[in-house]
């Protein structure tokens, strides 16, 4: 058994077609907009849900909208403001791409339920064969650790037995992917895997709420205070408004000023 820790890694984010942008403020009559804010945005996907924000009301500029007689200049403060109205639909312009490894299916479980605003491709055991067993160990279990190991020893030594009664090299593809298949049901779900996550910001912040809370599994709350710091590194105007606090474990609650906008 070889004992891992969670990670977690953005790989990918929200990027604008800024000729594509520049066109459209034109055709708004917003490009003195555009050509002010534009040196003073953070990221893209900030900027993407600011500028989706202010085409509902064509709140670019005072005189745009007749019915417009104020807008908000500074940034912060339109975003502070649409998350304290809860106007979070415009927060779904723009996505975050995570690679989670190192957690288990217990984890991953969990994640599914959160399926709004998400996109997941995981590494399979239906197509992968795994080598060694591969965990996180619950601190919960530090009194039995030894027991604990010697138990997924065990699953370990059963699993490979049970593998070396197929001769794989004869084996096409197909046949090989059905008793993989097969062989997958005597593995634990504490068995370390890859996701490949993808979500908006709008499911992140609700996310993040939801699973570094304390009630949550300490393993979900580990992955998610890493993503909690990403997030919070990354869109310092989306995510100012979470408090980070230490729990009990260790581990990190972040709970957000607005919640579920």
């Amino acid at each position: 058994m070889r004992k891992i820790e969670p990670l977690v890694i953005k790989i990918a984010e929200t990027k604008l077609d800024f000729a594509g942008v520049e066109k459209f403020m034109k055709e708004y009559q917003a490009l003195e907009w555009y050509n002010r804010v534009k040196p003073t945005q953070p990221n893209d996907g900030e900027f993407l849900v600011e500028l989706a924000g202010r085409s509902c009301y064509k709140s670019y500029g005072v005189g745009l909208n007749p019915n417009v007689t104020k807008i908000r200049e500074d940034s912060r403060d339109y975003l502070t403001n649409v998350l304290a109205k809860g106007d979070g639909s415009i927060l779904e312009h723009a996505t975050v791409t995570f690679a989670l490894l190192n957690v288990s299916r217990v984890t991953t479980h969990e994640l599914v339920r959160h399926r709004a605003g998400t996109a997941i491709s995981q590494e399979s055991l239906r197509y992968v064969r795994p080598q060694e067993i591969s965990l996180w160990v619950p601190p919960d279990l530090q009194k039995v650790s030894r027991e604990f190991e010697e138990a997924v020893q065990g699953i370990t030594g059963s699993y490979h037995e049970l593998e070396s009664k197929f001769d794989w090299d004869r084996m096409t593809f197909e046949e090989k992917k059905r008793v993989t298949s097969a062989l997958r049901r005597i593995l634990p779900d504490g068995i370390a895997t890859n996701m490949i996550w993808t979500a908006n910001h709008r499911t992140l912040r609700w996310v993040i709420e939801m699973r570094t809370d304390a009630s949550a599994e300490v393993e979900i709350r580990k992955v998610f205070g890493q993503v909690a710091e990403i997030c919070i590194k990354d869109y310092p105007l989306l995510y100012a408004d979470f408090v980070k606090s230490q729990l009990s474990d260790g581990t990190y609650q972040y709970t957000p000023k607005y919640s579920k906008v």
